[in-house]
């Protein structure tokens, strides 16, 4: 452990120094390295700061500081002796040197920072005669440049990348690492030792505003709040370097080095008149006190002259005298019991008599209308004999909030101004309790406002959730209510009987519509209070004129509350616009954007997205307001022209996506409570131009959500509805890859509750008919892919019409709309119209085209896949036959196009009875999807799942089972749980199961998905027949023949019902199967007559579909035999089965 002087290099002899500069390094670092540019050489406190402050006296201290100790040997690296050796030495150098009383100022890097606050609180309190010489560094310092030091602690990232190496290093993380870490036992004391000293000293907190890579990724070593707190009177920059850079400079011009230099010239100036006159107080201060009885330490304070400050002594309390508050709780006021409970436990438990006094500030945030003020009534009301004063401060702006402390310092008589209040509040004695209401206003620190000292207890209520820095004892946020609170305070406050189980039930509905927001449930309580309404006629007459509603206050018990429910966002709003930054407009625009879509989860990505996929703007570079854009683009719609401009914020000089600029809009909106960051969302965006997705998701109150849309009047509705339409468009790709897939699937709540706005109409209309058909298209193919098939259909047959009539039958893009329609109708059971519609695709692709181009192929493609869903097997394999050849030979046997034929050929092979050839085509292209997409492909997994039930042909069940597992895990995490592929591969492996005799757990997989089959599928679809098919397999292996008869009776009849309406043919091998399944329950049952008859006709059917030689129909006659020759046989129950259930075929999907 070194001190060394490093700079003047040159001095006139006396050494008369203004100030002692004392530069103190991190971890891993010595007292050169730190500070030398490594590019450059420069060790700025020697080259450059001895030149810029010559009458300043420049050293460095060094001391042992690594990451890591040698396993055995960490107890030489503490802090605490660390400070204590800086104390020692530094006091005996300046000693020597009769410089005892000069100015000192500290710069450090890291944990040097905390070393210097341990020295600094160690020689405070070194007052006794016989070390009081070691007092002096306490006493002679002026200010403090923290750079990169982490007050709160490493991030756990952080600290375990650090960690970490030192285990690589056969070691263990030293104790000044240990001391780092989040929650430390070492930094906690430190801080609190530290905190009654801070206003003995100037502040100045660097933070790094680069990222660090460690084996752990791109990360903050010391992010901004844990190395800038927010505290009073103090100095807050960034450095444009990582936490390893930012204190090393090359050049005076340095624009980190510019702010240092700046800041140390400034401490320069002042510090000899300053620490003269603490020295005199000092000198007097420690006389008196060693004479004192009391426990007091003593401080000088540097914003007040200097003049000396106990921050050590107890604390007299009294009984309430002056109760000041502007109103009284609300007489329904209702539930917060865990919130009230964390509160009194911060603000009323007695402060740990070794620990320092600090001033109790409480901070409560939240959305406008969660009933901040009203919690802070029912508190003081509770707790008043706890405080001796308990005075109420409105800062809803900066006028009140000096009109109440001048009210304060007239209640005082010692004066009448804002400064006479909270001077009277610094130093008075007895308890009191300060409520800083409505701080929502970010242009204004409201740190202001807080009574300079240790003294009191501060509860701040804002709708900004910045204000949550200046808490020293707890923050919460307040969000809606719990359900059962929300019910009773909506009885309560329509007074009825909260207790009563019939209302709290008509009750529930209208809580949950509500968002569970007490403002609401206040207001709608009234409502129904004054006989507007009743619980049972509320949500009708809410959702009829719900603006009206949250818009009016009641006049009995209206006092309660500042705002109506819709006028408190709107002040919210309002005070964002009145901020006039980019960052500020661009908020409100996003805002508007929010309201159209649904209020949870919206991808914060979205907006990039779209900007990225369309073509950006290359002849302005003004910036120009989203809004701006949007009224252009409107106009160009008119014109019936193509928006070819991006949805953005502003157009851009730069080719890339303004990541700040957008991420500093939605911080705004999420200071004011309007919108909320999603659990689970990335928070860090450092990637986010590679990976938008990384930007995570926002949520909206759902009433928020409303007033967004009701606010505005109805043109300019029509125009957020239209911008909005375009950005959700816009953002849309087909592209495989599991991103973007991902992105697609969180889009369709959204694309939900767009089309439940009743501006939808405007998607199709005369003016811009073909610029919406294309919008539309990119939401049905969102549709299609997340399985909602019945609203894609729709949308898509909308899409046929308009470009049928726009562009004309044989064009392109009509082309592509007509087959997109016709997958869908695939995936929804419609085979004649989906094989009418691919038949006539085909036929115009082949005849403009040829037979070769490629669009012409996945039409042949696409109709041999359609023929195979019909039954029409013969047909199905000649043109898939030839659409995978031609493929191959135009496309290569890679292609994903050739790649997916292989798997449609492959599928007829299998169900015409040969799953050895079908075997070889599905390992090929299992082998070649999995190589060329990845194993988490789509179509690499359909691959497996059909690999896996072609070995389930063959009897290679544990081969089956592996994938089908692989295939279901895999969808369910891609697709969800919910998607009709998921449900198809659930329905697969139960067939798996039972033909490993496992026939009740196939039951349990079929019967946790039937509702979901049913929701979304509907009750006609062939994925219904499937899994009662499938579900009779699982019963019949459980020998519960009568309940798997039902079941298979029940599928034939929507298979019938389909077949009478002309969607399904008369000879569909479904139906053959279901016959079969059938005739085999009844000839269990002992019904041998309906089996016999029954298997009369499948076969009959099967003769004429599939051929006499058919194996389907070689076992439908054997069975048919068996039947026959029943009597000779014996009883039913002697019999061997007349078919294992495992090798039965269900319908296939």
């Amino acid at each position: 452990m070194v001190l060394i002087r490093v700079g003047p290099a040159w001095h006139d002899g006396t050494e008369d120094w203004a100030v002692d500069i004392v530069a103190i390094h991190g971890l891993d670092e010595d007292s050169t390295t730190a500070w030398t540019d490594p590019n450059s050489g420069v060790f700025w406190p020697r080259d450059l700061l001895s030149k810029c402050v010559p009458s300043a006296r420049v050293l460095t201290y060094g001391y042992f500081a690594g990451a890591s100790s040698p396993l055995g040997n960490g107890s030489s690296e503490r802090i605490l002796q660390h400070a204590q050796t800086l104390v020692a030495e530094l006091e005996a150098d300046r000693f020597e040197g009769n410089a005892a009383k000069r100015p000192i100022i500290f710069i450090c890097h890291g944990i040097g920072g905390l070393l210097v606050k341990s020295a600094l609180a160690y020689s405070s309190s070194r007052v006794s005669k016989n070390v009081a010489h070691l007092y002096s560094i306490f006493v002679s310092t002026y200010g403090i440049l923290f750079m990169g030091t982490p007050h709160a602690g490493l991030e756990k990232t952080s600290w375990l990348a650090m960690a970490q190496t030192a285990a690589e290093a056969v070691s263990q993380p030293s104790a000044l690492l240990s001391a780092t870490a989040q929650g430390s036992e070492v930094l906690q004391s430190i801080n609190d030792q530290f905190a009654p000293l801070t206003k003995q000293f100037h502040f100045h907190f660097f933070w790094e505003q680069r990222q660090t890579e460690s084996a752990n990724g791109m990360s903050y070593i010391v992010d901004e709040k844990s190395a800038a707190p927010i505290w009073d009177n103090t100095e807050r920059s960034g450095i444009w370097a990582n936490h390893s850079q930012m204190c090393k400079f090359q050049s005076l011009e340095d624009p980190g080095f510019i702010v240092v230099r700046a800041t140390i010239h400034r401490y320069t100036k002042h510090a000899t008149d300053v620490i003269t006159r603490r020295w005199e107080e000092a000198e007097r201060s420690l006389e008196k006190q060693r004479n004192s009885e009391a426990a007091e330490l003593v401080g000088f304070d540097v914003y007040n002259n200097s003049k000396p400050f106990v921050y050590l002594k107890d604390k007299i309390v009294q009984r309430n005298k002056h109760f000041h508050v502007p109103y009284n709780v609300s007489s329904v006021f209702t539930g917060r019991d865990d919130v009230m409970k964390k509160l009194e436990q911060s603000i009323l438990s007695k402060p740990n008599s070794q620990m320092f006094s600090i001033q109790k500030r409480f901070v409560l945030y939240g959305l406008g209308g969660s009933g901040k003020t009203q919690f802070c009534l029912k508190f003081v009301q509770d707790h008043r004999q706890s405080f001796w004063g308990i005075f109420w401060i409105d800062c809803s702006s900066v006028e009140n909030a000096e009109l109440d402390f001048s009210k304060i310092a007239q209640i005082s008589g010692v004066g009448k101004s804002c400064d006479d209040g909270k001077h009277w509040l610094t130093h008075l004695e007895m308890s009191w309790m300060l409520i800083i209401d409505n701080a929502d206003d970010p242009s204004v620190d409201i740190s202001r406002f807080f009574p300079a000292g240790e003294r009191g207890h501060i509860l701040v209520t804002s709708r900004n959730s910045e204000c949550r820095y200046h808490e020293t004892v707890g923050y919460q946020e307040l969000k809606e209510m719990d359900r059962n609170e929300a019910i009773t305070l909506l009885l309560r406050a329509a007074g009825k009987d909260s207790t009563n189980p019939r209302l709290r039930d008509l009750a529930k509905p209208i809580t949950k519509a509500l968002g569970y927001l007490p403002l609401a449930l206040d207001q709608a309580g009234a409502t129904i209070r004054q006989d507007i309404c009743t619980l049972k006629t509320y949500l009708p007459v809410y959702f009829r004129h719900r603006k009206q509603i949250m818009s009016s206050k009641p006049v009995q018990g209206g006092e309660a509350y500042k705002y109506t429910v819709y006028t408190t966002w709107e002040v919210s709003f309002q005070m964002i616009r009145s901020l006039e930054t980019p960052a500020a407009l661009d908020a409100c625009e996003i805002l508007q954007v929010f309201a159209f879509l649904h209020f949870q989860q919206v991808p914060a990505s979205m907006l990039q997205r779209a900007w990225e996929n369309t073509s950006r703007s290359k002849h302005s570079t003004l910036s120009k307001s989203l809004l701006t854009w949007i009224f252009e683009s409107l106009q160009a719609v008119t014109n019936q022209s193509k928006i070819t401009k991006l949805p953005q914020i502003s157009y851009q000089d730069s080719p890339s996506w303004d990541t700040i600029r957008f991420q500093e809009a939605l911080l705004i909106l999420a200071q004011f409570s309007l919108i909320a960051k999603d659990t689970g969302s990335s928070e860090d965006t450092t990637d986010v131009e590679e990976d938008p997705v990384a930007l995570g998701s926002y949520s909206m109150h759902p009433l928020v959500h409303f007033w967004a849309r009701d606010r505005l009047d109805e043109a300019s509705r029509k125009v957020w509805f239209e911008a909005t339409s375009t950005i959700l468009a816009n953002s849309i790709t087909t592209k495989t890859d599991p991103t973007e897939h991902s992105y697609r699937r969180s889009l369709i709540p959204h694309i939900d509750s767009f089309f439940d706005n009743e501006h939808t109409r405007l998607l199709i209309h005369q003016e811009n008919v073909s610029f919406q058909a294309d919008k539309i298209s990119k939401l049905s193919y969102v549709y299609s892919e997340g399985g909602r098939w019945r609203l894609a259909r729709e949308l898509q047959e909308k899409v046929v019409d308009v470009r049928k009539i726009k562009l004309g039958l044989e064009h392109s893009d009509t082309l592509d709309a007509m087959a997109s329609l016709g997958e869908i109708y695939w995936n929804s059971g419609l085979t004649d119209k989906a094989a009418n519609l691919q038949r006539q695709v085909l036929d115009i692709r082949s005849r403009r085209f040829g037979l070769e181009d490629p669009s012409t192929l996945k039409a042949m493609d696409n109709l041999a896949d359609t023929y195979w869903l019909c039954g029409r097997l013969p047909e199905a394999e000649e043109l898939g036959v030839k659409a995978m050849n031609t493929m191959t030979k135009v496309l290569g046997s890679t292609d994903i196009s050739t790649l997916t034929s292989t798997l449609n050929l492959a599928r007829i092979y299998k169900h015409r009875g040969h799953p050895e050839e079908a075997i070889k085509l599905q390992s090929r292209a299992q082998h070649l999807s999995t190589d060329q997409l990845g194993s988490d492909d789509l179509l690499t997994l359909r691959a497996s799942m059909e690999l896996g039930m072609s070995y389930h042909d063959v009897g290679q069940q544990d081969k089956a089972e592996a994938l089908l597992q692989t295939v279901v895990r895999a969808r369910q995490r891609i697709l969800g749980k919910e998607h009709a592929y998921t449900l198809w591969a659930i329905n697969d492996l139960s067939k798996i199961y039972c033909a490993q005799d496992r026939a009740a757990e196939a039951e349990q997989l079929l019967l946790d998905i039937m509702e979901v089959v049913e929701q979304t599928l509907g009750k006609e679809h062939v994925g219904m027949r499937m899994t009662m098919g499938n579900l009779a397999r699982a019963y019949s292996g459980q020998g519960r023949w009568v309940e798997a008869g039902i079941l298979l009776e029940n599928a034939y009849n929507i298979l019938m019902r389909r077949i009478h309406a002309g969607e399904v043919d008369m000879t569909h091998p479904d139906r053959m199967e279901l016959m079969v399944d059938m005739a085999r329950s009844y000839d269990r049952q002992g019904r041998r007559q309906e089996a016999e008859k029954m298997f009369l006709k499948a076969i009959k059917l099967m003769e004429g579909k599939l051929g006499k030689e058919h194996l389907q129909t070689l076992r439908a006659k054997k069975d048919l035999e068996r039947i026959q020759g029943a009597e000779e046989r014996g009883p039913i129950e002697q019999r061997d089965s007349v078919a294992r259930p495992g090798r039965v075929k269900s319908p296939t999907w």
